[in-house]
């Protein structure tokens, strides 16, 4: 899909109804409602992203169920910070079935902490990490809470893929500063050492709003051809590069660790 043909006037902002609006649908479809409130642009594109990673094991052959519903009405609490404990927040369990061989089953989550691949005393959160299932752990760490309240995170051995998203037209800082998220949680990925087990994943994905200049999409290119990663500009002309069928051979795809 080639973004660097939209018209150069596109803007990378839109309606907060309408983003409201897609998540509403996509939550329905699961039987599953929205309620949270929210104020800003940034917030609502990220949670429509998140069900669009959803949607892209949906279509991948998975069955994916939302998880850890509250209330009566089935609301599907997302996790709008990474301080939101885990026992709090829903998600979506995906499972691929194969005939012959045991299933595999994966977590959904969104603004999880995950520990670094080098160091056990960092820790980040993208926005949305794809994870084993009941591999969230929690500890009481002295510089966090004074000790008095769990710390909670996923080590990075437990992550099967990440992604994260920005909110505006993208400057080369931005898509570059993306490979050191990949380092710290996936440094194999840097090497092309990637996993090779199916299931396939997505390799670890920039979603970002807006476009960007020529500069940017080389930038784009030659990262991906580096690197077993992918950057998706031009999310709100082309919200479904993700996960649509047709677009699937351009999308950087890494098998799953093994069990």
């Amino acid at each position: 899909m080639n973004v660097g043909k939209m018209a150069k006037n596109k803007s990378p902002f839109k309606d907060n109804k309408e983003l409201k609006q897609d998540i509403q649908r996509f939550l329905n479809t699961h039987r599953a409602t929205f309620l949270q409130e929210i104020d800003r642009t940034s917030a609502y594109f990220e949670l429509a992203v998140f069900n669009d990673v959803v949607r892209f094991y949906e279509n991948n052959g998975y069955e994916v169920t939302p998880k850890n519903l509250k209330t009566k009405r089935s609301q599907f609490v997302y996790a709008l910070s990474p301080n939101v404990k885990p026992e709090n927040a829903s998600y979506f369990h995906a499972v691929k079935k194969y005939k012959k061989k045991p299933n595999r089953e994966f977590e959904i989550r969104h603004n999880l902490r995950i520990q670094s691949k080098h160091d056990a005393r960092i820790f980040v959160s993208p926005d949305y990490a794809i994870i084993e299932p009941e591999s969230i752990t929690s500890e009481k760490l002295k510089r966090y809470y004074n000790s008095k309240a769990d710390y909670f995170f996923v080590k990075a051995e437990y992550i099967a893929t990440f992604a994260e998203t920005k909110h505006y037209n993208p400057g080369a800082e931005l898509v570059l500063n993306f490979v050191g998220l990949v380092n710290e949680i996936m440094p194999e990925l840097m090497s092309n050492d990637a996993p090779t087990e199916l299931p396939k994943h997505f390799g670890p994905a920039l979603f970002v709003s807006g476009v960007g200049n020529p500069h940017i999409r080389d930038i784009r290119e030659s990262l991906m051809d580096r690197y077993n990663i992918n950057v998706l500009l031009g999310l709100f002309a082309y919200p479904s590069q993700l996960y649509s069928v047709k677009n699937q051979i351009n999308i950087e795809k890494i098998g799953s660790k093994k069990c």
